[in-house]
């Protein structure tokens, strides 16, 4: 009798147990960029690049390698060992969202990090984060510069419809505190569905004009009819700005913009 009754017991609890791990949440995942300050065998010092949230929390953070970490180059999992991560390097995150409170911080559930090439320079609100990749910050004027955005809706619901002209996110370039190129936009309004979970691409592409009266109209005629980016030597500012509201009447201003300097020889 009494062996049957603690068998019984045992039965109620490993079901209860089953019932209470099909209700949990599945595990959230959350990415941040990081540059490494130091690089061991089984963890990583990290700072927070500028925009993310992660900067608000400690400005130095011990991320940990597990046995079950995977380390990342350019979409190949275990590419990489811990050794090719060296200080200076710019590195994805990938966690729980679990950060521990000390000083450094500490992530201990890490699953995923990427070794980024170049640089990436990120923006982030409740809704939306954003990021632009950059391969390097020197140029010399007979090299082509290549970048690209990103956005992702990070809300709450299974998706965000936004309001804009064409295009809703600009990459602008700036010289002496003045527009180069840039910030051209179809007065069109239209809506948007951004879905989560979905990374939305936006690669740079020219825009703007110019008058023929202009005395560098020559420059700027076959500046525009190069699909590729060059630019004269000289040091450049470049803005990566969303441009959309979250409403029909255009009240909701969403305005996030990564921001980086270069220099072209």
């Amino acid at each position: 009798m009494i062996k049957n009754t603690i068998i019984y017991t045992l039965g109620v609890l490993v079901a209860l147990s089953l019932l209470a791990g099909c209700g949990r949440e599945p595990e959230k995942e959350v990415s941040f960029i990081g540059v490494v300050l130091e690089s061991k065998q089984d963890y990583l010092l990290v700072e927070p690049v500028e925009g993310s949230g992660e900067l608000a929390s400690a400005d130095k953070i011990v991320v940990f390698i597990g046995k079950n970490t995977q380390l990342s180059l350019k979409g190949e999992t275990n590419a990489i060992t811990a050794e090719d991560i060296g200080a200076g390097s710019r590195v994805e995150i990938f966690y729980s969202g679990v950060i521990a409170e000390s000083y450094p911080a500490q992530i201990n559930s890490s699953h995923k990090i990427v070794l980024l090439e170049g640089y990436v320079f990120t923006a982030s609100d409740e809704n939306f984060l954003v990021k632009t990749y950059i391969e390097k910050l020197q140029f010399k004027e007979v090299e082509e510069i290549s970048l690209y955005s990103t956005i992702e809706y990070i809300g709450e619901n299974g998706s965000i419809d936004i309001w804009s002209g064409e295009p809703y996110f600009h990459h602008m370039i700036y010289k002496d505190g003045e527009v180069f190129s840039g910030g051209s936009t179809l007065h069109i309004l239209q809506k948007t569905e951004l879905k989560k979970g979905e990374i939305y691409t936006i690669p740079f592409s020219k825009s703007g004009g110019f008058s023929e009266d202009d005395p560098d109209a020559d420059f700027w005629r076959e500046f525009y009819s190069e699909k590729i980016l060059k630019l004269p030597s000289g040091e450049y500012t470049f803005s990566s700005i969303t441009s959309f509201t979250l409403d029909k009447e255009q009240q909701e201003k969403v305005q996030l913009k990564t921001e980086f300097t270069i220099e072209v020889n």
